[in-house]
């Protein structure tokens, strides 16, 4: 019997949630994008100043079954550098949690978990957050599986963001993909979406030296489809970092503040 409701239970948390938009949505705590109703933790500076900047961020795939907090630091670390007007969201990707127990609604699959449908999803709900904060200014930051979302964001959607910090990052999903178990992949990858990026968006790429997940070989051809296609781009292999510890990089802080206030 044990094993039996062990194993009823794994079913239930890897089910699907039917997409419902949030009863509601205070878009500080919740955003619905579409149909589905995602976690968000919202930091922001104590003067309630007019929003200039928004930073959205989006973890990655958290495959070890944790909650998917991992970009709640990064959040807070930016608005503690940052000017007064500056607001930072972490979302939380559709079928994860947080660390209440709280899901955003959608596919609990976190292995193939940015197809088209999801990616624009998210990409609604940034589009509520910044009319939400009448932001001027939206800045997509995104690690791993993030990256890879925010990086299609930028093609998919062009125009939503005017730049993007992408890290840790799955740019190339067919090169990523090569050698690796799990059959065929319906995941949407950033490196098709480069000539559909308007020519202003300014993007920074970062990889750990030592990443052994999202190799270097991945962001490198992904910035040099960048630049071929004119867009204003810069590539940086921090050394002593890899795949996971690259997110506690003060570097990580330094770039997104600068992309802002460019």
């Amino acid at each position: 019997m044990g094993k039996f409701c062990a194993l009823l239970f794994f079913m239930l948390l890897a089910a699907p949630v039917l997409a419902a938009p949030c009863e509601a949505p205070d878009l500080l705590t919740r955003v619905s994008g579409r149909g589905e109703c995602l976690i968000i933790k919202t930091v922001e500076h104590k003067d309630k100043a007019e929003t200039k900047l928004l930073y959205v961020l989006l973890h990655g795939n958290h495959s070890d079954g944790s909650a998917a907090i991992s970009m709640y630091k990064v959040a807070q670390g930016l608005i503690d550098k940052a000017p007064s007007g500056t607001v930072a969201v972490a979302v939380v990707r559709p079928g994860y949690n947080d660390d209440e127990g709280n899901f955003s609604t959608g596919d609990r699959n976190r292995v193939d978990n940015w197809r088209g449908a999801v990616i624009d999803d998210i990409a609604d709900a940034i589009a509520r957050l910044k009319e939400f904060h009448k932001a001027r200014r939206l800045v997509l930051i995104g690690h791993s599986g993030g990256s890879a979302v925010a990086g299609v964001i930028l093609g998919r959607h062009p125009g939503l963001a005017d730049a993007a910090l992408l890290f840790g990052c799955v740019c190339d999903i067919r090169q990523w993909r090569v050698g690796r178990s799990g059959g065929l992949w319906t995941s949407e990858s950033p490196s098709d979406y480069v000539k559909r990026i308007p020519p202003k968006t300014k993007i920074t790429v970062l990889v750990g030296v030592g990443d052994t997940v999202t190799m270097p070989s991945l962001s490198e051809g992904y910035v040099a489809a960048l630049a071929d296609h004119g867009l204003p781009v810069e590539y940086k292999a921090i050394e002593g970092r890899d795949h996971y510890s690259i997110i506690r990089s003060e570097q990580i802080i330094e770039t997104a503040l600068r992309l802002g206030a460019e």
